[in-house]
Formats: C-alpha cells, sequence, structure tokens
C-alpha cells in the first residue's frame, strides 16, 4: 500500500477525535498564552497568577502532545485492522509513553543545560520514542529500552529525521503562528479557527506517518539481518 492510500485510511480512520483535541489543545494554550501574558504586564506584580497558569501551561504542553501522537500512532499501528479500539491502545501504550516521554524530556534537559547544541541533538535523537513504544516488539518484550531504541534508528537516519522535523514541527508552525496567530481563537474567529486546526490536524498526520515509515522500515531492516 503506498503512503497516500495508508495517509487516506489513517485520516478516515482518526481525522474527527483528532482534530477535537487539536481544537480543544490549541484554544486551552492560546487561553493560557493570554493570561500569562496578561499577569506579566501587569504593574502591581502578579506573582501567584504567572505560577499559577504557568503551571497549567506546563501540564498541558505534557499532555496534549502525547495524547495527540498516541491518535495518530493507533490508526497507523491498526491500518488493516478494525477489531482494535483506540481505548485498547491506550489501555497498552498511553501509560508508557507518558513515562518515556518525561524520561525523554528529562534527559533532553540535561544535555540543554550544558550547551544549546547537545540539547538539540538529544531532542532530535530522542524523537522516535513514541514509535519504539507503540510499535516495536522488542520493546514490548523488555529487550530494548524506549530511549536508546529511539537514538538507534535516529543515528541510522539522522539527516532525513531532522529536515521532517524542522519542517513540520518549526518552519511550518513558525509561518502559521506568524500569518495567521490573530485567527487561533475560536471565541473570536471561530471559522478560521477551525480551519487552522483542521490544516494543523493533517500536518500532524502526515509527518507523523513518514516518521512512523521511516522508523518501520529501520524495524524491517533490522530484522533482516538478525
Amino acid at each position: 500500500m503506498n503512503f497516500f492510500a495508508e495517509n487516506l485510511k489513517v485520516f478516515k480512520k482518526v481525522f474527527l477525535p483528532l482534530f477535537a483535541l487539536v481544537v480543544l489543545s490549541s484554544n486551552i494554550d492560546q487561553y493560557l498564552n493570554l493570561k500569562m501574558e496578561t499577569a506579566l504586564r501587569d504593574p502591581l506584580g502578579v506573582q501567584a497568577q504567572v505560577i499559577y497558569y504557568g503551571f497549567f501551561s506546563i501540564l498541558s504542553s505534557i499532555l496534549f502532545p502525547v495524547l495527540l501522537v498516541s491518535i495518530a500512532l493507533y490508526a497507523l499501528n491498526n491500518l488493516d485492522s478494525s477489531t482494535k479500539t483506540l481505548q485498547d491502545f491506550w489501555a497498552k501504550n498511553l501509560n508508557q509513553m507518558y513515562i518515556e516521554t518525561l524520561r525523554a524530556w528529562g534527559k533532553t534537559l540535561q544535555w540543554t543545560l550544558l550547551l544549546i547544541l547537545p540539547g538539540i541533538w538529544k531532542y532530535v535523537e530522542l524523537s522516535m520514542v513514541p514509535f519504539v513504544v507503540t510499535s516495536s516488539p522488542q520493546y514490548d518484550e523488555g529487550k530494548v529500552d524506549a530511549l536508546k531504541g529511539s537514538a538507534l534508528i535516529v543515528r541510522r537516519r539522522w539527516f532525513v529525521i531532522l529536515a521532517i522535523l524542522i519542517l513540520f514541527h518549526l518552519f511550518i508552525p513558525g509561518v502559521l503562528t506568524t500569518v495567521f496567530d490573530a485567527y487561533r481563537l475560536i471565541w473570536k474567529t471561530p471559522l478560521q479557527s477551525l480551519l487552522l486546526s483542521a490544516l494543523d490536524t493533517y500536518l500532524l498526520l502526515v509527518s507523523t506517518h513518514i516518521l512512523f515509515n521511516i522508523f518501520r522500515s529501520e524495524v524491517r531492516r533490522h530484522d533482516a539481518h538478525v
């Protein structure tokens, strides 16, 4: 099955729940950012509000990305199956995805405290952790560590994965933010906000699908030499 046929199946399978979650997460982020900016501009200083909204902003940045990727990976791991539900997939993988993602964040932070470039290197190196957790039989069997498994795959396809991350996680979001950020709030510009969320959803599906194919090809190549 070619990429576009697979992508269409993924789109049909999870676009609506993924879209709903993107709408929710993006508007929560926008709301928290506005509250943070208001609190920081207050001449009287409202430290409690900054801490309060900052805490929920950090919580949102942990909660939603993993949920979003997990929905996309559910569809990619079940392209030819309609029996396994998202709830089953979450029951098996979601807890481990959060654990391993937090481990990856901690490792990235350690390297970032040394210098910026080592932190970026480590971020890219650990970008495949969700794929290892959800799609690696060796991880299920306890034969591979998620962080080491991710690093091994990324080192084989470093420049390709780096280019994908720059394009989908930096360049395109940067352009969209620069041009359309004023239209993100659903309570101010509902139609534009929903259209932007739909675009964000599709870009997430495409980027996750490309990375999933890289992961799958590397796993198959490794298995062929075992």
